[in-house]
């Protein structure tokens, strides 16, 4: 199947894994209501529906509380990864100094330096903000380095050649040729902002959609539990599309997936 219209690609893409999610829900709800899996290990589809239709606007203000640290934490973090990305490219002491460091900072589980954060930094906003902006400043900071670093070296020789300076390489070909990484490393940041955030409030910093599912949990109400977690997941969703909406923006010139045929091309 090659679809040709806008609509088509549409439904190619978004149909398969509707279909699949659609399968699912049905499957656990026949295994819930059947009895092979108990109410309290794992809520009935339709117990989730009314937890979330019956608490949405409690859950609304808890997930606002999240997005509020999510956000600024997710933004900081491609500022700062991006500034960090092109002085290590810029100075290359820096980067063989600082690079191990980074990359060490990854094997540390995120569950194991939160509270370490929360107990410097105390209970609230700013721990979170931190513990997001760690997580989410690797992918960032990674992807654009190697990104500048794999520019072509005839192009690079041919700017030095013509007398380019430095700012004009950067503007003018490195950092273009580097926006496909920087913008992978945003969307993997983007669907761990919210995750970040959550795992702070666990820790004790900051009172979102986290610290509701905890109190869930402690109620015994699995099935607002698990709907708690469908607003997390739709939180990364949103980020995630808004990343790669930034990409598709930021990139019109970018080759088309295979199968899909420029119209203008053949006019």
């Amino acid at each position: 199947m090659n679809p040709t219209n806008a609509g088509g690609r549409f439904a190619l893409r978004v149909l398969p894994p509707l279909l699949l999610v659609v399968i699912l829900i049905a499957a656990l709800q026949l295994l819930a209501d059947t009895g092979v899996i108990r109410h309290y290990v794992l809520p009935a589809p339709g117990e989730v529906a009314r937890s979330l239709v019956q608490d949405f606007a409690v859950m609304g203000n808890y997930a606002l509380c999240t997005l509020r640290i999510a956000l600024p934490g997710f933004l900081l973090s491609a500022l700062t990864g991006t500034a960090f990305a092109l002085l290590m490219d810029r100075f290359i002491l820096l980067s063989h100094t600082a690079y191990p460091f980074i990359v060490i900072s990854q094997t540390i589980p995120t569950l194991v330096i939160t509270p370490v954060i929360v107990l410097i930094f105390g209970y609230g906003d700013m721990a979170s903000l931190i513990v997001v902006i760690l997580v989410c400043f690797f992918p960032v900071t990674i992807n654009l380095l190697q990104g500048l670093r794999s520019v072509d070296d005839d192009l690079l020789q041919m700017m030095h050649t013509m007398g380019a300076s430095r700012a004009a390489i950067l503007r003018h070909l490195k950092f273009p040729a580097s926006l496909p990484s920087f913008f992978a490393g945003i969307r993997i940041s983007s669907t761990y902002c919210v995750m970040a955030a959550v795992l702070a409030e666990w820790a004790g910093g900051g009172e979102g959609i986290g610290i509701y599912m905890l109190r869930m949990k402690r109620s015994f109400r699995y099935s607002a539990m698990f709907a708690s977690i469908l607003w997390i997941i739709a939180l990364s969703l949103i980020f995630y599309a808004v990343a790669l909406f930034a990409e598709r923006f930021s990139m019109p010139w970018r080759e088309r997936p295979a199968g899909q045929t420029d119209r203008r091309s053949l006019s």
